[in-house]
Parts: structure tokens; sequence; C-alpha cells
């Protein structure tokens, strides 16, 4: 459940977007809505790069996750 999009993310990004490896690594962990994670990738990095990538979808994750999760659970709840 956490593993897969962020596999998909970083195929996507690396291979299909061409996004710089420091921005990417960036905008999964605001996929994931972590912030320890992208303290820890600015750590590693020493660098405040990943925090382009991480910023807007951060925001977009904060928006459509509480959105969309009434909407997957109705349609689960339509199909039982």
């Amino acid at each position: 459940m956490v593993l897969v999009p962020a596999f998909l993310g970083l195929f996507i990004g690396r291979k299909l977007l061409k996004i710089e490896k420091p921005i990417l690594i960036g905008a999964i962990a605001g996929q994931q809505c972590s912030t320890p994670a992208i303290t820890a990738v600015s750590n590693v990095a020493q660098s405040s790069v990943p925090m382009l990538g991480y910023t807007i979808t951060y925001t977009i994750s904060n928006f459509l996750l509480p959105l969309t999760g009434p909407i997957f659970v109705g349609l689960i709840g339509l199909k039982t």
C-alpha cells in the first residue's frame, strides 16, 4: 500500500518525466505526506533542493486525501 505508489512514482518520474533525483525523492516524500522522510532526505543530501519537489506534492496530497477518502468508501459501500 505504501511501496507500490512510491515505486510507481520513482519509475514514472525518473524514466518517463526525467525528473532529477533529489527533486523526485522529495516529491515521493510529499506524495506519502511524510515530514520525517523529507527531513532525513534533506539531511542526507545536505541541501534543501528536495524541498522543491516536496512542497507541491505534499499540498496536493493533503487536499486530495480527505476529498477522495469518502468517495472511495461510498463506492465500496455501493458494491456490497
